[in-house]
Formats: C-alpha cells, structure tokens, sequence
C-alpha cells in the first residue's frame, strides 16, 4: 500500500514538473491510468505492451502573462507649480442687522460676525465703527459695545492675515442708537 501511494505521489510530483516545465519547452504530455488505477503524466507514451486504460495527448493552455513594466526615471525638470486657487472668503455681520435701532439706555450692545472659512493660523478679526477699529483685532467673532453715542453708526467687520492686511471686509452694517440727552 505505502509503495502504491509513493508511486501516485511521485507520479503527480513528476507530472506537475512537466506541466511547468511545458511553458519553457515544446513537448508533449501523455496522461493514463497505470495498472493500479494511478493517474501518471509522462512525455513518453506507453508501449502498447503495458496495461494501460485511457492513453491521451495532454494540451496546455497558453501561459498567463504580464510585460514588464519599464522602470521610471526621475525627471530632472523641476515639478510645475500649481496655480494657486482664490480663496472665496465670507464674512458677515449677523447681529446687529442693518437698520436696527439700539434702544434708549447706556447705548452698549454686541455685534457677532460669522466667516468663512474658518481663520487660519494668524488671521484675525477687527471690528470697526464709523471707520475706526474698536480695540485690537481678535480670533473671535464677538464683540462687546459699550457708551456707543446716539445717532446712526455703521459697522464692518474685516478679515486680516497675520501681516494686519485686509482679506475681507464684510458689507457694511447700519445701526441707530436711541440715548437719552441731557440739554444744557
């Protein structure tokens, strides 16, 4: 029994050698049934003498392949810049609205201003009234006013890169402040 296995073992080893060896060389490839019953491939038919059950030509299929690919070479031109894309930069003053009126009292109210997109490192907001800034220019978006005098004000809202140049201003914002006088 083991001789038997060995034989199919060996058998099946010799021809898968033969089948790889194919796609290197014409040759052709015989497969029968031995007198066991074990399938063998061999490049030589049997002699009619042996007992051997179902002699026949074994075909190969054409070998799978890929050309090779060719090795890049680095180019020694220097890469094209990119363009640059313009950045579609929005800034808006979302409180107050344009035409509100701040009520009677010490004329202090908050503006709120909403960009896109988001600051970058070192860009800042400055807030102005009337064409001047109101304190230092901030990473935030909220202001706070306080003893705004009556009458009408207008409010923008800039974007700043770290150099302090304007990116962005917003529309301008109108607001009216309702004080009370004291005459004299």
């Amino acid at each position: 029994m083991l001789k038997t296995c060995l034989k199919s073992a060996t058998g099946l080893l010799f021809g898968g050698l033969l089948l790889m060896s194919s796609s290197f060389g014409v040759a052709q490839i015989y497969k029968y049934q031995d007198e066991q019953g074990n399938v063998v491939f061999s490049d030589r038919k049997p002699a009619a003498s042996d007992r051997t059950k179902g002699v026949e030509e074994v075909t190969l299929k054409a070998t799978n392949t890929t050309p090779a690919t060719l090795p890049q070479v680095p180019s020694n031109t220097p890469p094209t810049p990119t363009e640059e894309v313009p950045v579609a930069y929005s800034t808006v003053i979302t409180q107050p609205v344009s035409g509100a009126t701040i009520a009677m009292g010490p004329g202090n109210f908050s503006v709120t201003a909403r960009v896109a997109p988001p600051l970058q490192a070192g860009e800042t907001l400055r807030l102005t009234l009337d064409g001047k800034a109101v304190g230092t220019p901030q990473a935030s978006g909220s202001w706070a006013l306080s003893n705004v005098f009556r009458g009408e004000h207008t409010l923008v809202v800039e974007r700043l890169n770290q150099d302090l140049a304007s990116l962005h201003r917003s529309a301008p914002v109108v607001v009216y402040v309702l004080r009370p006088s004291v005459r004299r």
